[in-house]
């Protein structure tokens, strides 16, 4: 696929994924070059970061559609909440077509689904595995099933003030499991009936995972001496306990009336439920912190958070030869994603200590500290598809006239609901357990924000692409036209400006992609495309949340990024199993869209963090892939050099003439967020040709890469490059039956952030010293997971 496609693509085949040491989509992908994971606290790898650019540039296809996404804010899709097992294989393209949406700077992820097979299939597996982080402790968790589904607010209405009757405390206990098994299975049952033409395939899997993960963060802010050094301010100590259940199914229906005339149906829901608990211990480290004295200022919280993702899509497709060399194909798709979060619960209480003894004030709930949220978006997408295509010769040339037509309509919604909750009363007095504290509702009618929104979208775009062929050249060049109309509508306005908008731009995006095989081994790419990224749905509310250490804003101004990019690879297959593949990528990016600390409507008196369009942006690179077989023993691998740059302005503190503690704007220039310069991935592989022994080791490498964007000058939060290991083996026996074993994260990687600057102050903390070059921030590990299963195929 990869050697026959017109453009820029790298693909991961269902058996190499089968093989592979991964569980869901989010994994397999990071193995392709150029193509890192964005990692967040307790909840494992879930978004794709292509080319060192932001998740945002890239957008998520399932048999060529793109699906609606989860997150309530932005359209990027999360890939974990995909089994691998229901994917036939992966295509990343990274240079589009005419034929393509147009929002894909860094580059298009397509799940290519299983299809019917041609006689009768049946392939089950299942397996059992632990993470081995639970030999130490045990996993805690709670009552999800007590968890009440809507607020109080949604039952009474708006006016309804709530009660403590209202709320659940079954939901409050703590549970413990000593030693938590994790469960993967899946099922897939296909045929094809009435003399081959009706296709049928239906694929299931389950997943039960649980995880903890140790986490250290400190706080931090800026020395107020106009020296601009770190000064970390209090310490979380955390634990993140997750239990997962995914579940995925998947339907494809085809029909073939003759050789010129098909029919497809697909039908997927996939469900992702995640129940959390994140303990955390804080330290101030600023007041009363004598830790040799046995004196500090503490607090404890728990916080319960279920949260239930949905992705449904339905896709109806035909494909047609009207006349001879005429082809046309349509789609018609219904998809919606959902994203739920009901009575999140968060109960903090103090904890302070004088000398070694606890303070009279110990166990006291926190004001503010408690609270209750409800929240979940929907996003539905109704699309129609039109593609036509005409073949013929001319002269010594092959011909291919294409063009096509797409509209979506897409209607999103946004709700949140937060009910402030206080109690008096002592732990280990007056309550041990959180299902015995008496509460009282300090906001009885709830709070209702910003994030309580509908959104709009809807996409207009028809494009026009030829391809020609002549003997070892290769041409493919069109446009595409896209007219989008962006809206959006708050429910609770507060004195926000433009608390209703709609937008509408076009854009015109050319491209063209060259190909020439020197031989049948050897060809050269190149490739220039125009494409675009849209603002986020909530990057456009005109909201303002002030917070205890820095605000936020909505951009009701915020234009779309519009990129040129340009891509060259030599490619060389010197047989079947073996390639060579080098390549050279650049971008160029106008009005970039990146977050920075600007003054809220044009007053110095208060600075916002808000996405802003800068003036340009640029990302270029080297990729290198690489597989050889030597007879059963194999190498694959693959490195990516990528640098980037962007400017934004930082707040710098200063000292004024008369000693005063000020800030100023300062531009700084640095390299696009999560982007790393070095990303490398190393497999070994053994595949056994007589004796159905298989095994992979696999290596990957990701440099140091921004964190965070911090919002002051030189103080950005970097995490520290990392490796990591993760081993399969598979062994086959007659019949169809397999067993397999699957070992990840074997070197116990820790996640480790960094400012990348130190101060003398920070020097007598934990987990600093004078002797540190940098500063720690966070270090988070979730220890090694292990699996073993067995596969059967007929």
């Amino acid at each position: 696929t990869e050697k026959e496609a017109g453009n820029v693509m790298n693909v991961v085949s269902a058996k190499a994924i089968e093989l592979s040491p991964d569980l869901n989509i989010a994994n397999v992908v990071q193995r392709m070059s150029g193509i890192t994971l964005d990692k967040s606290s307790g909840n494992g790898a879930t978004y794709a970061l292509l080319r060192g650019m932001d998740k945002r540039y890239n957008y998520t296809l399932v048999n060529g559609i793109k699906i609606p996404s989860t997150n309530n804010k932005h359209r990027y899709v999360p890939l974990d909440i995909f089994p691998s097992d229901l994917v036939d294989r992966i295509e990343v393209t990274k240079a589009i077509t005419a034929d393509m949406e147009g929002d894909a700077i860094a580059g298009v992820v397509n799940l290519v689904m299983k299809n019917a097979p041609d006689k009768f299939m049946v392939m089950a597996n299942t397996s059992f595995g632990f993470s081995q982080i639970f030999f130490g402790q045990s996993m805690k968790m709670f009552d999800t099933k007590a968890v009440k589904r809507e607020s109080p607010y949604e039952l009474n209405g708006k006016n309804y003030n709530a009660v403590p009757s209202d709320f659940s405390n079954a939901n409050l206990d703590l549970k413990q499991n000593a030693a938590p098994l994790n469960n993967f299975s899946g099922l897939t049952i296909g045929n094809r009936f009435f003399n081959k033409r009706l296709g049928v395939l239906v694929s299931g899997s389950f997943q039960n995972i649980n995880r903890a993960t140790s986490s250290l963060l400190f706080r931090d802010d800026l020395t107020r001496d106009g020296k601009n050094l770190p000064l970390l301010e209090d310490m979380h100590q955390r634990t993140f306990y997750e239990q997962q259940n995914n579940y995925g199914l998947h339907a494809k229906l085809d029909y073939r009336f003759n050789s010129r005339h098909q029919l497809k149906l697909y039908v997927a829901n996939m469900n992702f439920k995640i129940a959390q608990i994140r303990s955390d211990d804080e330290t101030d480290l600023e007041i009363s912190y004598l830790p040799e004295q046995g004196t500090e200022n503490g607090s404890h919280s728990d916080r319960f958070r279920l949260n239930i993702q949905n992705l449904f899509n339905t896709t109806l497709q035909g494909e047609h030869e009207i006349i001879k060399d005429l082809h046309i194909n349509w789609s018609a798709i219904y998809s919606v994603a959902s994203n739920e979060s009901p009575d999140e619960v968060t109960i903090g209480y103090e904890t302070p200590i004088q000398n070694g003894i606890k303070l009279p004030q110990w166990g006291a709930l926190l004001y503010a500290n408690s609270y209750r949220i409800w929240r979940y978006n929907t996003d539905e997408d109704k699309a129609g598809y039109f593609n036509m295509r005409y073949t013929t010769k001319a002269a010594f040339a092959n011909l291919e006239f294409s063009t096509g037509t797409m509209y979506r309509l897409k209607e999103r919604n946004s709700f949140y609901n937060k009910y402030t909750i206080d109690s008096k009363g002592f732990k280990g007095v007056d309550w041990e357990k959180y299902s015995e504290i008496k509460w009282t509702i300090s906001t009885p009618n709830g709070i209702r924000n910003s994030e309580n929104f509908d959104a709009s979208e809807n996409v207009f775009a028809y494009y026009g692409m030829v391809k020609l062929n002549i003997k070892k050249f290769q041409a493919i060049t069109g446009f595409r036209l896209e007219q989008i109309t962006q809206g959006y509508k708050m429910f609770y306005p507060q004195g926000e400006r433009r608390p209703a908008e709609t937008y509408t731009y076009t854009n015109f995006l050319p491209n063209v992609h060259l190909k020439y095989n020197i031989n049948a081994q050897h060809l050269l790419r190149m490739s220039y495309y125009q494409a675009t990224n849209r603002p986020g749905f909530y990057e456009i509310v005109p909201f303002i949340i002030i917070g205890d250490d820095f605000s936020q804003a909505g951009n009701p101004d915020l234009k779309p990024a519009l990129a040129n990019n340009a891509d060259f690879r030599w490619e060389y297959y010197p047989s079947k199993l073996d390639q060579i593949m080098a390549g050279f990528f650049y971008k160029n990016i106008k009005n970039p869209i990146e977050y920075a600390f600007v003054d809220y409507l044009g007053s110095s008196h208060l600075q916002v963090y808000s996405p802003i369009n800068s003036d340009v942006a640029t990302n270029y690179g080297l990729e290198i892939d690489f597989t050889k077989f030597f007879n059963q023993l194999g190498f694959k691998a693959n490195y990516t050099l990528t640098r980037s740059s962007i400017t934004t302005n930082k707040l710098s503190r200063i000292k004024t003439s008369a000693g005063a503690d000020s800030t100023i704007y300062v531009p700084q220039t640095r390299p696009l967020f999560g982007q790393s310069a070095h990303v490398a991935n190393l497999s070994l592989l053994y595949q056994g040709q007589n004796n159905g022994f298989s095994a992979q080791l696999a290596f990957s490498y990701t440099g140091d890469r921004i964190y965070t964007v911090s919002r002051y000058i030189n103080n950005d939060l970097w995490q520290k490059g990392f490796f990591q290991m993760d081993f399969s083996a598979e062994k086959t026996f007659k019949k169809g039956l397999s067993i397999f074993i699957k070992a990840q994260n074997l070197l116990n990687t820790h996640v480790r952030v960094y400012i990348k600057k130190t101060n003398p102050d920070n020097d007598n903390l934990p987990f600093h010293s004078p002797t540190d070059k940098n500063t720690l921030v966070r270090s988070e590990y979730s220890m090694q997971t292990y699996l073993a299963g067995a596969r059967y195929k007929f």
